[in-house]
């Protein structure tokens, strides 16, 4: 730190407990010589009435010449001694104030340059801080080395004490400004101001100058000083806190709070005519279900992201709720707003995770006259995106079903081969039961859909060729049920999903996930619990020998009334296999 100018007394303000020091030790200065004035002038008044009275008394006293001689001079003596006595005590307290006096002065003066020091310490320590004093002709008086770079930086000039700052500034606009702080703060205005450095080359930062002047012992301004604290990384932080305070986390878009702000501040004639568009997702709980919330967040990423391309500058784009989006389209007529909805659709439809297709239903509805109230627009267009997504979303669910089924054959080839079988055996299991065309369709639907749920399961367990260990044979044991949660939001039909979730119940209870019993089984997971089971038993394993059409048979027979509805295990064998 660049020593501090003496003629600025600010600085002294830093070091009060020092200064109130100094002055007790002047005060007491004054006080010592005070003192000394009065002893003297004491000492000579009873020195003079001591001479006066004592040769008067011993006058009287002593007639006799010769011992009044004697006792003038033993009286001279004693007063000598009493005196002497007396001066050495005042003498000796004296010398210890004074020793004491200087003592105090070495560890003040050794405090205050312990003190500057710390105080110089602290200004040079941070390099985020820059301060530097001027006097009323805007010379330096005191800077640290932060501010001294700095200039050195921004100028290639050295400062030095007593330079002027206007004549090292060299951009004229920059001195005009500078110039216009400084008298600011020699009228004695206390102010700060935020400042902006950066371009597209260097990073953006950020700097808080506090200016104020320098007050003189009468309150007149001799000088300024400014403090200079670099606060990037306080501006980033509260940009970001902005930014999520108006943004959803997940796809960038602005959130309800700011969709909700903007909309009053919008919704005014001059923006008339005003459209709305909500968009839902189309299948999220079924990704969600199938391939987890991740796969489910890119895909909202990804609508999000069509959203964005297709509006304009002015439009502004949200995320409403889970799977729902709104656009605010200000001075946007029908006809426009409706070239905006088939842009999103196009640019949707060209985007894909893990091969779904990002699939968006729209409702979209305008305001033209102020009487309109906001809320029913957006009412009208969310009951219009709602008829659109009962059109679109029952084949977007069976593509995506489509979908999750091939997915999961491409994870184990063997799967395919398996549903396909399972459910031709289930087709022909309801024809000899006799059932509906209906429920026969239904069972060979259910009979192909029936392991679904295995889109979950890790390849390496799917793929095992040898015997499944607990844990994985646990993992396994949820497929029915993850299955169930996929089936229950694409199909109308709950015997689909239930059939799915029940068809490794067994007949006497001991199967999973709920134990059911007997005919508490729905009849369409019994049927499956037996083709399942023949296909196992007759298809290819690695880990055992594939059984016969007739020892098939016989093992389903023999577990017919345990494992197996009896009646159409019976059925099966004798109808379908036509074995008596």
């Amino acid at each position: 730190m660049t020593k501090i100018n003496e003629n600025n007394p600010d600085p002294k303000k830093k070091l009060l407990p020092f200064a109130r020091l100094i002055n007790d030790f002047r005060r007491n200065e004054e006080k010592s010589w005070i003192q000394a004035l009065k002893i003297t002038s004491i000492y000579f008044l009873i020195g003079s009435l001591w001479i006066i009275m004592s040769d008067r008394i011993a006058g009287e006293l002593f007639t006799n010449k010769e011992v009044l001689v004697d006792v003038n001079i033993a009286k001279g003596w004693f007063y000598v001694l009493v005196t002497s006595a007396i001066l050495f005590r005042l003498i000796s307290m004296e010398f210890n104030k004074v020793i004491s006096s200087k003592t105090k002065t070495v560890l003040i003066n050794r405090e205050l340059e312990e003190a500057n020091t710390l105080f110089s310490a602290i200004l040079e320590s941070s390099p985020e801080i820059m301060i530097f004093s001027l006097d009323r002709d805007f010379t330096y008086t005191a800077f640290n080395n932060r501010h001294k770079y700095s200039m050195l930086r921004l100028w290639e000039h050295e400062i030095q004490l007593g330079e002027n700052i206007l004549d090292i500034i060299k951009n004229p606009e920059d001195s005009v400004k500078a110039r216009e702080n400084f008298e600011r703060a020699l009228s004695g205005e206390y102010f700060t101001y935020i400042e902006e450095y950066g371009n597209d080359k260097n990073p953006h930062m950020y700097w808080q100058n506090y200016f104020s002047p320098i007050l003189a012992k009468d309150r007149s301004i001799v000088g300024l000083t400014c403090f200079v604290l670099n606060i990037t990384a306080l501006k980033r932080a509260q940009e970001k806190n902005q930014y999520l305070s108006y943004h959803d986390n997940l796809t960038g878009l602005y959130n309800r709070r700011y969709y909700e702000e903007s909309l009053y501040r919008i919704d005014k004639p001059a923006n008339f005519p005003i459209s709305i568009i909500i968009g839902d997702l189309n299948g999220l709980k079924l990704v969600n279900d199938a391939f987890g919330h991740k796969t489910g967040d890119e895909l909202l990423k990804r609508a999000a992201d069509a959203l964005s391309d297709a509006c304009r500058a002015d439009d502004i784009a949200a995320r409403w709720g889970g799977d729902e989006f709104i656009i605010l389209l200000p001075k946007t007529d029908l006809e426009h707003t409706e070239e905006i909805v088939e842009k999103a659709k196009a640019i949707s439809a060209r985007m894909k995770v893990n091969s779904i297709g990002v699939d968006v239903s729209f409702g979209w509805a305008t305001k033209t006259d102020a009487e309109e109230d906001i809320q029913v627009i957006i009412k009208n267009a969310e009951d219009f995106m709602y008829k659109n997504k009962i059109i679109e979303s029952k084949s977007m669910r069976s593509h995506t079903i489509k979908t999750i089924m091939n997915t999961l054959h491409e994870k184990n080839p063997r799967e395919e081969a398996h549903s396909k079988r399972v459910g031709e055996i289930c087709r022909k299991i309801g024809v000899a039961l006799h059932l509906s065309d209906i429920d026969v369709s239904t069972l060979n639907l259910v009979g192909f859909l029936h392991d679904i749920g295995k889109i979950a399961i890790e390849e390496s367990i799917l793929n095992k060729p040898g015997i499944l260990s607990e844990l994985e044979f646990d993992a396994v044991k949820q497929h029915p049920e993850i299955g169930c949660r996929i089936i229950r939001s694409s199909y109308e039909i709950s015997e689909v999903a239930e059939a799915i979730l029940s068809h490794h119940e067994k007949w006497d209870g001991s199967g999973y996930p709920k134990g059911l019993k007997g005919e508490e089984i729905p009849k369409f997971a019994r049927i499956i619990c037996i083709a399942d089971s023949y296909d196992a038993m007759t298809s290819e394993r690695t880990y055992r020998e594939t059984w016969s059409t007739q020892k098939a048979a016989e093992e389903i027979m023999r577990c017919a009334g345990k494992q197996y509805d009896p009646v159409i295990a019976k059925v099966f064998v004798e109808d379908v296999l036509q074995i008596k």
